[in-house]
């Protein structure tokens, strides 16, 4: 998602992570037209094409955020190539979501949380924008306002990828976080089972998850079975099959990943 809920590793699903940048499941309507590619779901950005009246200079820009950040991990440069795109178009929605990814990845949760909510005005079926949220409240210790959002997002029935997202995003919260009204590993295998079949158990970053919380509570069969899967996923990289290959040597082994609890 490197991983989801705890930033600053790589050992497992990080609430931090977003694949670095997710653009995928933006559904930008008239002025922006959002490619989705469904089944390569919140690893990979999409591909956006714009309509009448959009600044096509804010779009090369955001582009370039994407590249730079994506292809060369290059933070201080897709921060000031979106910086600008912000500059030259602030109602351009994309280029604040770009921004809140970096944010995360900067650790500045606070400010990823207000560029999440100045998308929110401006269009609060922006469930992406919702999610990330979620994630920065969470490691602001805002346990119950994580959770609250994100099931928010899933009583609202969202497009089938969000909704996706959102019970996935619900499983890594089960699995990580520290507050035991909320941590509940059996409730994150089901959460994360619902959110795999919602993508036709296609995507490799959700079967890692599934995967993930099969270990915590001891299903080890299971675990295997699905990393192998994941490691299979269409689209997945070469950098994620490498950190799935560590899980799955982990789950072989019978040892879940660091945070995680039966």
């Amino acid at each position: 998602m490197a991983y989801l809920f705890r930033s600053g590793t790589n050992q497992g699903p990080s609430l931090n992570k977003g694949k670095r940048i997710d653009m995928r499941m933006f559904s930008l309507v008239l002025a922006v037209i959002v490619l989705v590619n469904v089944l390569a779901a919140q690893a990979r950005p999409i591909e956006i094409e714009v309509g009448r009246g959009r600044n096509w200079t804010v779009v090369k820009l955001v582009d370039q955020a994407q590249d730079q950040l994506i292809k060369k991990g290059d933070l201080a440069g897709a921060r000031k190539s979106v910086d600008a795109a912000i500059q030259a178009d602030p109602s351009y929605w994309p280029a604040l979501y770009i921004r809140a990814q970096i944010l995360m990845e900067q650790h500045d949760y606070e400010a990823a949380v207000q560029d999440c909510e100045r998308i929110l005005k401006q269009d609060s079926t922006v469930v992406e924008a919702a999610l990330l949220r979620a994630r920065a409240n969470f490691f602001l210790g805002r346990y119950p306002a994580s959770m609250k959002e994100v099931e928010h997002c899933i009583s609202i029935l969202p497009r089938q990828d969000a909704l996706a997202r959102a019970y996935d995003t619900r499983a890594l919260l089960r699995l990580y976080c520290p507050d035991t009204s909320i941590r509940n590993p059996q409730k994150a295998v089901a959460d994360a089972t619902t959110a795999c079949k919602l993508m036709a158990w296609s995507d490799g970053e959700l079967l890692d998850v599934l995967a993930t919380a099969e270990a915590a509570t001891g299903n080890f069969d299971a675990a295997i079975r699905h990393e192998q899967q994941a490691m299979t996923a269409t689209k997945v990289r070469e950098d994620e099959k490498k950190e799935y290959q560590k899980h799955l040597t982990l789950f072989q082994q019978h040892r879940g990943l660091a945070g995680t609890s039966r």
